[in-house]
């Protein structure tokens, strides 16, 4: 895998694991950054709002070299890590699970809380699909008639594409191309005399 592609969630999904009485409602679904998903779990707490722990982790950046877990007051390293480890053993980025667990009457123990909150993560996992994504950046491109269509047939070789075109006494291009490729490619163009910049 190139260092700008990762797998993420496709949308949003639900699913549900019922323990002695226990209900763990889980949500699992795509995040940009940290500020996107408190955003979602602010709207999920308030939707929840008799529950009496409400559980997450998310995984961030294209390695998944960011992330979180946190248990909301439930026995240490039974909810959050759990269901981080389902983010991560489906390696999934740019991708969260919020578990939503409604008190049964009956104690699980650790044990038994660390399966169901596994097992909700789960559910949700089951109920979603994983896409494969490219970070990419945009170029604005500023060249000849005559360089056109080798600056398209670039793009187009790396997995970039054009996202807008103008036309004047020259051609100008906005190009998201991979963030991998983006600093030779400008530089190879540059050196053909195409003007090429960040944008």
């Amino acid at each position: 895998m190139s260092p700008d592609q990762y797998n993420t969630l496709s949308a949003e999904s639900a699913g549900e694991v019922r323990e002695k009485a226990s209900r763990f409602l889980a949500y699992a679904f795509p995040v940009a950054d940290e500020t996107a998903f408190k955003v979602r779990l602010a709207a999920i707490a308030k939707e929840h709002h008799s529950a009496r722990h409400i559980c997450y982790a998310w995984v961030l950046g294209v390695a998944g070299e960011r992330y979180r877990a946190f248990d909301a007051g439930e026995p240490a390293g039974t909810a959050g890590k759990p269901i981080l480890r389902q983010l991560q053993g489906a390696g999934l980025t740019f991708s969260a699970i919020v578990v939503v667990r409604y008190f049964g009457g009956t104690l699980l123990g650790k044990a038994g809380l660390s399966h169901a909150f596994s097992d909700a993560a789960k559910a949700a996992l089951h109920n979603n699909h994983i896409v494969g994504r490219r970070l990419l950046t945009t170029v604005i491109v500023r060249c000849s008639y005559a360089d056109e269509q080798a600056v398209r047939r670039d793009t187009g070789q790396i997995g970039g594409q054009v996202l807008n075109a103008a036309y004047t006494h020259q051609c100008r291009l906005q190009l998201a191309i991979p963030v991998s490729a983006a600093e030779a490619l400008i530089n190879q163009w540059t050196t053909r005399g195409i003007t090429a910049v960040p944008g």
